[in-house]
């Protein structure tokens, strides 16, 4: 996962949810995704509790190779799901964690937990790169000076990139010749 760009590995891990349109992270994934990253240790504090309105705030740090990260998260009543209503202080926790996780981690994106309310999100699928096209190969081909002519390369391109190789694979084989 090295070498990865943050946000690939937040959508390959399945990190990444839609809800109403926008897209937001899981905790799941971003502790997942942290710990890849070189998440060490998470410590969280319970700042300030009302046991009469069940409001809790929580600071969580986190530390890892990446630096240390601190935040604040809170929940009540008001803020969170009816069924987890009575577990502000846990949701206040989660909420502080996953604000410095994503501060660990460099990503911009709110999680699903941060959010008040009832809410039921839909996985993003992973995207893929899009299918090969000959014309673009071919032109970048001779922008690089591979190749002198477009036909010369169109039908090396159309000699070389079978149907039975994948995108994924007449893209490289295709760097490769014309670089080679």
């Amino acid at each position: 996962m090295k070498g990865q760009n943050i946000e690939q590995l937040l959508r390959q891990s399945g990190a990444i949810v839609r809800l109403q349109g926008r897209e937001y992270l899981t905790y799941r994934g971003l502790l997942y995704v942290a710990h890849e990253q070189g998440l060490e240790s998470i410590d969280v504090d319970l700042l300030s509790y009302d046991a009469e309105t069940n409001f809790a705030i929580v600071k969580a740090t986190v530390k890892g190779t990446r630096g240390t990260f601190t935040d604040i998260g809170d929940a009540s009543p008001m803020s969170v799901n009816k069924m987890i209503s009575a577990a502000c202080v846990r949701m206040a926790s989660t909420r502080s964690q996953a604000r410095a996780l994503r501060s660990y981690l460099g990503v911009g994106i709110t999680s699903l937990e941060e959010l008040p309310g009832n809410r039921s999100a839909e996985p993003v699928e992973p995207s893929t790169p899009p299918a090969f096209n000959f014309e673009k190969a071919v032109q970048w081909s001779l922008d690089i000076g591979a190749f002198a002519e477009f036909d010369d390369a169109m039908k090396a391109a159309r000699g070389y990139l079978t149907d039975d190789l994948s995108d994924t694979e007449k893209r490289k084989l295709w760097r490769e010749i014309c670089k080679g």
